[in-house]
């Protein structure tokens, strides 16, 4: 049944003509004639017999008409284009799952389950490593809900929201015997480095690119997967490493480091928050991202 043909009948009804059933919706008297055509065939009935004084219904006709406009009624109630108030964070029991690098365990985690522990005791987090390759299929098939970290290019079907702009600097051990007050190109390019390749390795870096532009190289010493044994690493060595600079913030005091501008432009990138379109009528699931965009704004 083509529930489009229901107003078509309930206009007919109504006006007990075809031509002003056609003025009422809008149509052409043309198309509402096919439309009741249709109804007329998918009905099995006659439905409205023309007669001098207008389209008188038929037996049948009068009585699904009550059943009709409870339809009718029936999808206008469903108010699609509501938006559904969403249940506090606080009265719901829900575990979610949250891709992240270390980087982003380390600069939003510790605080997202400090205040779950206040504001929303009955969710639980399970935080999966991030693998660039799984990271569509497991939107689409609910394996993960949330991805927390900047994507190169954006997944289809995936709602994406800014959560930190970062920037770079250069950490350094405190009292290199290599570095006297601020950092300079040639200190940078002739010391070595420790470089962070979460997700594919390699050696080579965006701050490589940069100095490449720049007729300039660096040299690696180690690549390691993970920030925070690179933080470590560089702790205790007289290499540089080149870090978000909320990161250095974070770590550099407890690892003695020191935090150093870096000799030269690099872009910067956005960290951001990412779940699958179909999730977006989720009320636990939006209560949820709403809490974290709203925790790290």
């Amino acid at each position: 049944m083509d529930l489009n043909l229901y107003p078509v009948f309930i206009e007919i009804m109504r006006h007990g003509s075809v031509s002003k059933a056609a003025d009422a919706l809008g149509l052409t008297q043309p198309a509402t004639s096919n439309a009741l055509s249709r109804l007329r065939q998918q009905m099995g009935d006659p439905l409205f017999v023309r007669t001098k004084t207008g389209m008188l219904p038929t037996h049948f006709a009068l009585g699904v008409l009550p059943k009709i406009k409870q339809s009718i009624k029936a999808l206008q109630e469903l108010q699609l284009d509501t938006p559904e108030e969403l249940p506090l964070i606080r009265s719901f029991n829900r575990h979610f799952k949250i891709v992240m690098s270390d980087l982003e365990e380390t600069l939003f985690l510790p605080d997202m389950i400090e205040q779950l522990a206040t504001d929303a005791p009955g969710v639980s987090i399970e935080v999966r490593p991030y693998q660039r390759e799984h990271i569509q299929k497991n939107l689409e098939t609910g394996a993960t809900d949330f991805v927390l970290a900047h994507l190169i290019a954006p997944s289809k079907n995936v709602v994406s929201k800014p959560l930190s702009a970062q920037d770079f600097v250069c950490l350094a051990r405190a009292g290199h015997p290599g570095i006297d007050g601020n950092l300079s190109l040639k200190d940078y390019t002739k010391l070595g480095h420790i470089l962070v390749a979460p997700d594919r390795g390699g050696t080579k870096g965006m701050a490589d690119t940069q100095l490449q532009k720049m007729g300039e190289k660096r040299h690696v010493v180690c690549s390691v997967p993970h920030f925070l044994s690179a933080c470590v690493l560089t702790s205790r060595s007289d290499h540089l490493l080149t870090v978000p600079r909320l990161l250095g913030e974070k770590i550099a005091d407890d690892l003695s480091l020191r935090i150093h501008d870096l000799p030269f432009p690099m872009p910067g990138f956005s960290i951001g928050f990412h779940w699958h379109w179909t999730r977006e009528s989720d009320p636990e699931h939006a209560s949820f991202r709403n809490y974290v965009l709203g925790l790290f704004s």
